[in-house]
């Protein structure tokens, strides 16, 4: 009787463990049905997304019954059609669903795809932060499982990445990475295009040679491959390099045989006519080049490529001002300035304007001259008075030029002392020292995500430094950046918050760059990094009649406290460059700067508080 009652605990232990088994079974598996539908699906994808994407979003609906690991396939896929139309906001979310199911599942192999996906949606997004930490992410989790495929489309990420930041020395070091184990594999069309973007960088080089050596490579693979539209591609390439180097015998065989090759193939493409229109009108053959061009602006035209249109449309108008046929260059600016109406309107202005003073110095001209044919006595009071007033103009003009280089002298010696007081090299060394003792801890994804920060904080503050205002969106990204770099600094002593009132649209409204940093730096350095807890930084931009009010505040040692220990100058702080950009603005707004010390209610130094207003 009791090895009866203890068999019945162990016969129900077990069959739980059964249940279990098969319930986690479930969601690691793929049924035949689903896999047939995927990998018809994966086809069509990249044949016909938009169709896809129909029937991908149909089985997510109304299947209820889908395992994870089925669920994460189709989102996959989803997320891939997505990109394939342009849809890349939709498609980096898409990813991100399919990437945490992965993720829970242990697929290795399916986050590094996703990974490479979430990185290009977030290039082509403009958020190049992201999209190297999704790279890095690609190309760690490549190398950790031994997939080659995954690595090399992470280092054709970073590729991409770096291309497009115009620093072709590592992007050709990604690129040539990746045409490493692309060379191992068998697809050729990847590989092609691997070669075609390593040409692409030696292009960018002026290193021609090797340009043109890794487009023949690509030359023999797609003949090798009879792919004529691949091949197309390449001798277009090809043709253009040449015209780089200034062989243009060379440039018009290579692009004559790409537009023969499209004929035989019947396929249309315009890069060939481009091409051959850049070429003639390079080597002065006026009409050459216009038949090449209106042959690719006819296909730019039936394609609705807008950009190539314009760029076309472009040098129509120079081929006829100089051949003097002013009418057929006037339709081809009307038609381009329905295309691209703000710069159209510059530009008809400046047309405008060119005419009317042309118009005006005939006209004085024709006056001069009636007016020395009627009356000769004059002539030299005439003379004296020309050259009068020539003089008064070369006075002038000096004098003018001359306060516009005092002017630049100036606003140059503001931005180097403003950039010099922004990235302090005590600031710098210290953040990277910090950023080092990350990596040592053995925390890459970290160490690289605070690198990416402190990177975009420096390259902020040399491309705003020069501009004289910026969204105020943007500075407040700035700083919230800076901010965080400091509490990476000090290890998070201090919290900080941002305070917007809601009825200003910081995307639209212009701020002078960088105005705020320098108080919040004195805030950290000379208060807040002195508290062991407690510390609170806090921002307000509020709205006034006038214009906007901005407050920075902390709860610090207080500026009293401080000058005891170290003395605190108006350079430490800033100040005097602050004041004198708010001067350059002529609004008064220095004026309403002021700093404030805190005291406590035992009137013992509790913070600071700076504020200021800008006029809107």
């Amino acid at each position: 009787m009791i090895s009866k009652n203890k068999s019945l605990p162990q016969l129900s232990f077990a069959i739980s463990l059964l249940l279990l088994f098969f319930a986690c079974s479930k969601q690691d598996v793929i049924r035949p049905d689903i896999e047939k539908r995927l990998a018809r699906l994966d086809s069509l994808t990249q044949t016909q997304p938009k169709q896809s994407l129909l029937e991908l979003d149909s089985v997510l609906q109304n299947s209820k019954d889908l395992t994870s690991l089925e669920r994460g396939m189709l989102l996959f896929n989803k997320g891939e059609a997505l990109y394939l139309n342009f849809k890349y906001e939709e498609a980096l979310n898409t990813h991100l669903k399919s990437y945490q199911l992965f993720i829970k599942l242990k697929d290795k192999y399916n986050e590094g795809r996703c990974l490479i996906t979430l990185s290009g949606a977030s290039l082509h997004m403009g958020d190049v932060e992201a999209a190297q930490i999704y790279a890095l992410k690609a190309l760690h989790l490549g190398q950790l499982i031994g997939d080659e495929r995954i690595e090399s489309k992470a280092y054709n990420e970073l590729f991409k990445l770096h291309f497009k930041l115009k620093d072709y020395d590592k992007a050709l070091s990604y690129i040539k990475a990746t045409d490493s184990l692309h060379s191992k594999g068998t697809d050729t069309i990847s590989i092609i295009a691997v070669k075609s973007n390593k040409a692409s960088v030696y292009l960018r080089l002026k290193q021609y040679n090797k340009a043109l050596a890794s487009y023949a490579e690509a030359m023999t693979l797609s003949q090798s491959k009879r792919d004529p539209k691949t091949l197309v591609s390449v001798l277009n390439n090809i043709g253009y390099t040449y015209i780089e180097v200034g062989e243009y015998e060379s440039a018009e065989k290579f692009l004559r045989g790409a537009v023969t090759l499209n004929k035989n193939i019947k396929a249309i493409n315009a890069a060939p006519y481009k091409g051959l229109g850049n070429l003639f009108l390079l080597s002065s053959k006026k009409d050459s080049a216009e038949v090449n061009y209106n042959k690719a602006l006819d296909i730019y035209v039936a394609n609705n490529s807008v950009k190539d249109e314009i760029e076309v449309r472009d040098k129509l108008v120079a081929i006829a001002i100089m051949s003097e046929d002013y009418v057929k260059a006037l339709n081809n600016q009307i038609i381009r300035d329905s295309l691209q109406l703000d710069v159209s309107r510059l530009e008809k202005n400046r047309l405008l304007n060119f005419a009317n003073v042309n118009y005006e110095v005939k006209q004085k001209e024709t006056e001069i001259k009636h007016q020395k044919e009627i009356n000769t006595r004059n002539q030299w009071l005439l003379i004296s008075i020309v050259l009068l007033f020539v003089l008064l103009s070369v006075v002038a003009a000096f004098y003018l030029y001359n306060t516009k280089l005092r002017a630049a002298n100036k606003a140059s010696k503001l931005e180097q002392s403003l950039l010099r007081v922004q990235m302090n090299p005590h600031f710098i060394f210290n953040t990277l020292a910090a950023i080092q003792n990350i990596t040592l801890e053995g925390n890459p994804i970290k160490s690289s995500n605070y690198i990416a920060k402190f990177s975009k904080l420096i390259r902020q503050n040399f491309d705003y430094v020069r501009k004289e205002s910026i969204p105020l969106d943007k500075e407040i990204a700035m700083i919230s950046n800076y901010i965080e770099t400091q509490q990476l600094r000090f290890n998070n002593v201090f919290r900080y918050s941002v305070k917007i009132e809601d009825a200003i649209d910081v995307s639209k409204i212009q701020v002078p760059p960088m105005l705020l940093q320098p108080f919040v730096e004195n805030a950290i350095e000379y208060g807040l990094k002195e508290k062991k807890e407690g510390g609170e930084l806090q921002l307000q931009v509020k709205k006034e009649p006038e214009g906007l009010l901005f407050v920075i505040l902390d709860n610090g040692v207080g500026r009293s406290s401080k000058a005891k220990q170290e003395e605190l100058t108006e350079n430490l702080h800033a100040t005097s460059i602050f004041i004198e950009r708010l001067k350059m603005r002529k609004k008064g707004e220095e004026k309403s700067f002021s700093i404030e010390d805190l005291f406590d209610e035992n009137k013992s130094p509790s913070g600071t508080k700076v504020s200021f207003k800008l006029k809107i």
